[in-house]
């Protein structure tokens, strides 16, 4: 790479570290406080409230695992670049709408858009796999997931500032108007090598279906799908039950509100910490390795916030466990990556982020369940071991088939 191509890309990975952060910062500054902004729009009954809630909270997971694929698609055909404008864009004109709702069931429309016509995650993996150096994709992937953590650590405190001193309105208003800025920024900004295509290199580029039977038909990559819906599944189920198993271990509803923000801020900084250490180990070994050592401590990190230790004790598990987190879902994608070519890279991370979806929808209510049949602590030790089960999926694997496909090296 010379010395223009890797001052053109170090500007392209801030235009994509500042979308990853923007969006994760708004998107989670605002949805703890759904519940708030539809108690003024009249929602209803608490009952009605809670209904509402839960609808606009899985909207955008249900549009998005429909139609990312599609966007992956049209980018292999078209610009990976206005993809990613495409996502910051759509994100801010679904904030927008989401400030101007009246009723619970326009603000539940504008989530689904949110979802639909989002998106920054696959597209800026897609746009990594394509223009960043080939020996600094896991860095690169690394780097994003350190901007999404830190998105999430800051946005719900500076969501709660915000909603607290002039409402929840202004704070959807606030992140519309800079998601918006960025995407024009992105849009006259960033260079896509590959912006131009021809008509014969748009030809070849892979349908939807065909993607999906893609991930499914290399085994190697099969695992790696396979462990990362397991992976979401894991996240989702405990963060679901998270704030009623503190509530019971400390018996004390008033102080389990800061203890469960304090744990749950803790869990970022160690994926903030963790992202970039392991994108680096992902650029020097196996990725296979890599998820294992990272798989089966996280899941015994879970196992081990049922010992009934103190607060401490729980600030220390929940940060190794977001930093051991941290090295699943972006090894999951560089996977992914380095089995596709760049006629099909986006694509397949769209249909694989579709697939993670599953995951995702299905987690809360797993997760639930189990809690009231068996038990809050027992989803701790159920989803430690279908964390261990997932990282296991990868022991023995021949070495042969760490790159399905050795020609991407050379996209």
């Amino acid at each position: 790479m010379t010395i223009t191509q890797q001052l053109a890309w170090q500007k392209n990975a801030r235009i994509l570290w500042g979308g990853r952060f923007l969006t994760s910062m708004g998107l989670t500054g605002i949805s703890p406080f759904i519940p708030f902004y539809l108690e003024n729009m009249n929602a209803g009954t608490m009952t009605d409230v809670l209904l509402w809630t839960g609808l606009s909270l899985s909207a955008p997971a249900v549009s998005y695992a429909l139609l990312t694929p599609f966007w992956g698609k049209l980018g292999d055909r078209w610009s990976r670049k206005w993809m990613v404008v495409r996502a910051l864009l759509g994100l801010a004109l679904s904030m927008l709408l989401m400030a101007v709702a009246q009723t619970p069931f326009q603000f539940f429309l504008f989530r689904l858009c949110q979802g639909a016509f989002g998106g920054i995650s696959d597209a800026s993996s897609a746009f990594v796999g394509t223009h960043a150096p080939h020996k600094e994709q896991g860095v690169a992937l690394g780097r994003l997931e350190r901007a999404s953590a830190l998105g999430l650590l800051a946005g719900p405190l500076l969501g709660s500032l915000c909603v607290s001193t002039w409402g929840s309105r202004p704070l959807l208003f606030i992140t519309a108007g800079l998601t918006g800025l960025l995407g024009v920024l992105a849009a006259s900004v960033l260079t896509d090598k590959d912006e131009k295509r021809t008509a014969s290199a748009a030809a070849k580029s892979t349908g939807v279906l065909p993607a999906f039977l893609s991930l499914v038909r290399q085994p190697f990559v099969r695992r790696f799908v396979a462990a990362g819906m397991l992976f979401k599944l894991v996240d989702f189920s405990i963060f679901a039950i998270f704030t009623p198993f503190i509530r019971e271990l400390f018996h004390s509803p008033a102080s389990s509100a800061t203890i469960v923000g304090l744990l749950l801020a803790v869990s970022s900084l160690g994926e903030l910490i963790g992202a970039p250490w392991w994108g680096r180990r992902n650029d020097r070994n196996r990725l296979e390795r890599n998820l294992i050592i990272a798989g089966v401590l996280c899941a015994l990190c879970l196992a081990a916030q049922t010992i009934p230790l103190g607060i401490i004790w729980l600030l220390i598990i929940r940060f190794l466990q977001g930093f051991f987190y941290s090295a699943l879902l972006q090894t999951v994608m560089l996977a992914v990556l380095r089995s596709s070519s760049n006629s099909d890279r986006g694509v397949r991370v769209g249909a694989t982020n579709s697939l993670l979806m599953i995951g995702q929808i299905s987690g809360p209510t797993i997760g639930l369940y189990l809690g009231t049949q068996l038990g809050m602590s027992s989803v701790f030790f159920v989803m430690g071991g279908v964390m261990l089960a997932a990282s296991l999926l990868f022991w023995q694997l021949p070495v042969q088939a760490q790159r399905p496909n050795a020609q991407l090296s050379s996209d």
